[in-house]
């Protein structure tokens, strides 16, 4: 049987193929390489003269420059903050940042000014984690929208086929009861059962995306609605 231009044998060499390049792209280790050992060393080398508490220009400048060092030297990516680095930090803070004092930018200035929560050097540390893991959910993201969005449609359902085939004993029962058309959308969520990761490379590959009131917590992705509609529809 040929479809297109593809015939079966094509298909599943495809399919075959293109799970093998995510999953060399999922690894940990090339995923810590990439992004949480860099930005560490290059923070680690971060100085300034801030005391606590600091005044608004002081943290403004603080942060600027942490940024552009995060980018630059640890990422190298400085065309990225070339135009506003202030900028970049706030959003990065407003979208992503979180403590007892609540949520976003605010929060950060407060605990800055706040030496029982470790000033401005705790929002620093929050600040460089939230980099790493925003920088690792865009990558993985790409991963997935090079390998699987862009693929044909019959390789996208081949590359589901495979996936059940091999990690079966692995997967929840529901899923052996689905048509592989249907389970297209949550492939990235089948790999990272699949793949049997570690919790903190599970926590970056939560599709749609993580949570921006608490970046820690991954939301409910699709996969999970999924598995429990397929659990009520075969009852």
């Amino acid at each position: 049987m040929e479809i297109g231009s593809m015939t079966n044998t094509d298909i599943r060499e495809e399919a075959e193929r293109t799970i093998k390049t995510m999953t060399a792209g999922l690894d940990l280790g090339r995923v810590k390489g990439l992004f949480d050992e860099p930005i560490d060393n290059v923070a680690r080398q971060f100085k300034h003269q801030a005391g606590c508490p600091v005044s608004h220009k002081t943290f403004h400048k603080v942060l600027a420059d942490f940024v552009v060092l995060v980018y630059d030297r640890g990422l190298n990516a400085c065309w990225k903050l070339s135009t506003d680095p202030l900028g970049e930090a706030i959003v990065l803070l407003e979208g992503n940042y979180q403590s007892h004092y609540g949520h976003g930018y605010i929060a950060a200035a407060l605990d800055a000014n706040d030496a029982t929560q470790g000033g401005i050097d705790a929002v620093l540390y929050l600040l460089k984690e939230i980099i790493k893991r925003v920088e690792r959910h865009k990558y993985l993201r790409s991963i997935f929208a090079t390998n699987i969005e862009t693929a044909d449609w019959h390789v996208q359902c081949e590359i589901v086929r495979i996936l059940v085939e091999t990690y079966r004993p692995f997967l929840p029962k529901q899923i052996g009861q689905c048509e592989p058309w249907e389970l297209v959308s949550q492939i990235p969520s089948m790999i990272s059962l699949c793949l049997g990761v570690d919790s903190a490379l599970q926590e970056i590959l939560s599709y749609p995306r993580a949570s921006a009131q608490n970046p820690d917590v991954a939301d409910a992705d699709a996969f999970s609605v999924l598995i429990s509609t397929n659990t009520n529809r075969y009852r």
